[in-house]
């Protein structure tokens, strides 16, 4: 009994430490009436060509910064397991396997539990563009 409890409040400890809080939005500056300039809008000459949108591959430092920022280094590692297992681990055990993106991401927006354990991984607050990208960069670590 004593174990079902301390896994009760484990995991509500843990999810409401790995939720991302919304930034606050800054205060922007009133500008005096007489200081506004008119925006010109440009004309379709002048209307810089937009580049085809390709499919998102961010630098793994930059990932990496994006997962500190989302909160996942609160419960899991690059190298050694904490709360989850480590990103490599993870790795590990989908090299090679075709479906691994979507699972992994699908792991991360919804959360999930007994696939690594009884301890619960609780639904992270991302697009599903941002756990796909979180899903490859997490796989991509050998």
């Amino acid at each position: 009994m004593k174990k079902y409890v301390f896994l009760a409040i484990a995991g509500s400890l843990f999810a409401f430490s790995c939720q991302q809080k919304p930034a606050e939005q800054p205060a922007q500056q009133v500008q005096p009436q007489a200081e506004q300039k008119p925006v010109e809008q440009p004309t379709q000459e002048q209307k810089p060509a937009e580049a085809p949108k390709q499919e998102s591959q961010a630098p793994a430092k930059d990932m990496q910064a994006f997962a500190q920022q989302k909160g996942c280094f609160a419960c899991h590692d690059i190298n050694a397991k904490k709360v989850g297992p480590s990103f490599k681990e993870v790795a590990k055990r989908f090299a090679g396997q075709e479906d691994a993106v979507e699972h992994t991401a699908k792991r991360i927006k919804n959360g999930g539990v007994g696939e690594w354990g009884n301890i619960p991984m609780p639904p992270q607050n991302v697009t599903e563009e941002e756990a796909k990208d979180l899903a490859k960069w997490i796989l991509s670590l050998k």
